[in-house]
């Protein structure tokens, strides 16, 4: 295996540490993967963590991402009797959500383009 892999696994895997290290000094129930993202985004802004420390695994971790939910399923479908008597607002909050998750992620687009469009002096209306 080739070492700058390892080295980008060890990063990523020192972020995931630090992260539910800091979770646990927390007072109230957060998760790690967020803290972790949080740290990142935090590390890759204060320019300390280049894109290129972490590119390539995390290029191939973002491709293989549904590999993740393939357990999630399994589960959902051998626990399904549950769902039965449930089924109209199990699909009402899931159609809910999806509308929330689209609004959300438009909004947060729109708002780094108009920042970007700020940033780099076209004003506002960049994209739109």
């Amino acid at each position: 295996m080739n070492m700058k892999i390892l080295r980008q696994l060890g990063i990523i895997l020192a972020l995931c540490l630090a992260a539910e290290f800091v979770v646990s000094l927390l007072p109230i129930a957060f998760p790690g993967s967020v803290t972790a993202i949080l740290i990142l985004a935090a590390l890759l802004g204060l320019k300390i963590l280049k894109e290129g420390h972490i590119k390539e695994t995390a290029d191939f971790m973002l491709s293989n991402m549904a590999i993740v939910f393939v357990p999630v399923s399994i589960g959902m479908v051998e626990d399904i009797g549950l769902l039965k008597g449930q089924l109209a607002g199990f699909f009402t909050v899931v159609c809910i959500s999806l509308i929330l998750t689209f609004l959300g992620t438009y909004a947060s687009v729109r708002l780094v383009q108009v920042c970007m469009g700020r940033l780099s002096g076209k004003g506002g209306a960049a994209g739109a």
